[in-house]
């Protein structure tokens, strides 16, 4: 059994020798691979720097009483818009009206009192020549005219105090802006310059700030273009939450240094804000226009992938054989990405179709009768972003 069993493998090992020696010679042929390609493009594209900022109010005021007592109205809705001189609150008043009394009386004495000693002074002007007051009495008279001056000068000063007091428990708004919420109400008694209880904020949401953070790389880029001493960049702002909405700021202010822990510096833009579509503290996404690029080079993003070495496409050349090449990607628009080394206007390139490529291979091109899935997941991206609760 043993010497038969050998004898069966013996057989098996010639047949795969000679199967493989008929084999010998005939080397298989790879089909060319289906890809779905695309032309390399060019088109002059605003070149600009993205980021993520956030509105604040171009006022902010936070309404503190002047003067202490108990509140007894309030004259404004919350939410309302307000201009400046409406009233907000009253401070009950009455002390202050009495206080004012008191302070024109002092001020009718001390008044009455200088016209008397004002009299008298004149009145001795003659009588010293005739020598029926020594001088030292009518230099006597001129020293408590003067301090009667200077009595009604405290008492003027007193009246126009106790009239400001009186204002001041009517409390109205400084700007032109939405109300924010009763931080006091009705009933509650209020301290002077209580600057850590105020009464409540208004902003002006007519004109908003859009204050926003580049890189150190990016800055270089808007040196440039910007000029601090002739202008501002124009820059386009738009909710997180809905790409839908446009607003239109100017860069007005930039930070002078960099912060060394993030390596970014501090930007402000201003927006007007007419109709409300912004509010203070929405997060939005800006795009600060530097210049337009002439002739971008452009292909589909779709079309770029990631390895080892970086980012590279397909080219494919006359022979269909596809060629790998590195390329220096730029910004992104809609379904295109520009690129700013590595392939060249007219250049065919696989834009569907990379996986089982390799440097040289043959493919054949197919029409494009997928769906976009680039777009679809730009798409999906923007619907979770619209239900997300942090990007209302």
């Amino acid at each position: 059994m043993k010497v038969l069993k050998n004898f069966y493998v013996l057989m098996a090992s010639m047949c795969l020798m000679l199967m493989g020696g008929c084999g010998r010679g005939k080397q298989a042929v790879r089909p060319p691979t289906p890809v779905v390609s695309a032309k390399v493009t060019v088109a002059d594209l605003p070149l600009y720097i993205e980021a993520i900022g956030s509105c604040v109010a171009s006022e902010s005021v936070a309404i503190v009483p002047q003067v202490s007592g108990q509140i007894v109205a309030v004259n404004f809705r919350q939410g309302q818009k307000v201009e400046v001189g409406d009233p907000l609150y009253a401070i009950d008043s009455r002390v202050y009206e009495e206080n004012l009394k008191k302070a024109e009386a002092q001020l009718m004495a001390a008044t009455a009192k200088m016209k008397v000693d004002i009299a008298q002074l004149e009145r001795s002007k003659v009588l010293v020549p005739q020598n029926y007051i020594a001088q030292q009495q009518y230099e006597a008279y001129g020293m408590q005219v003067e301090q009667d001056i200077a009595s009604v000068d405290v008492a003027n000063t007193q009246v126009a105090q106790a009239k400001i007091d009186v204002e001041h428990c009517n409390v109205v708004s400084p700007i032109n802006g939405i109300a924010g919420a009763y931080l006091v109400d009705v009933g509650n008694v209020v301290g002077a310059m209580s600057i850590n209880k105020p009464l409540v904020t208004v902003e002006n949401v007519d004109q908003l700030y859009v204050e926003f953070s580049i890189s150190e790389n990016d800055f270089y880029d808007l040196q440039k273009f910007f000029n601090l001493e002739e202008g501002s960049l124009k820059m386009e702002v738009s909710p997180i939450s809905n790409d839908g909405v446009k607003g239109e700021a100017y860069v007005d202010f930039i930070n002078n240094s960099i912060d060394r822990k993030t390596g970014s510096i501090k930007l402000r833009a201003l927006m007007e804000n007419p109709e409300y579509k912004f509010w203070p503290g929405q997060s939005v996404r800006t795009k600060l226009l530097l210049t337009v690029a002439k002739d971008s080079v452009l292909v589909p993003a779709e079309a770029v992938k990631l390895g080892q070495q970086g980012r590279y496409v397909f080219v494919i050349k006359e022979d269909k054989s596809v060629e790998f090449r590195l390329v220096e990607i730029g910004q992104i628009h809609g379904a295109m990405l520009v690129i700013k080394n590595g392939v060249s206007e007219g250049e065919t390139i696989v834009m569907r179709g990379q996986l089982m490529l390799a440097p040289g291979m043959k493919v054949i091109e197919m029409p494009d009768t997928q769906p976009n899935f680039f777009e679809e997941n730009l798409e999906k991206n923007r619907k979770i972003a619209e239900k997300n609760p942090t990007t209302k």
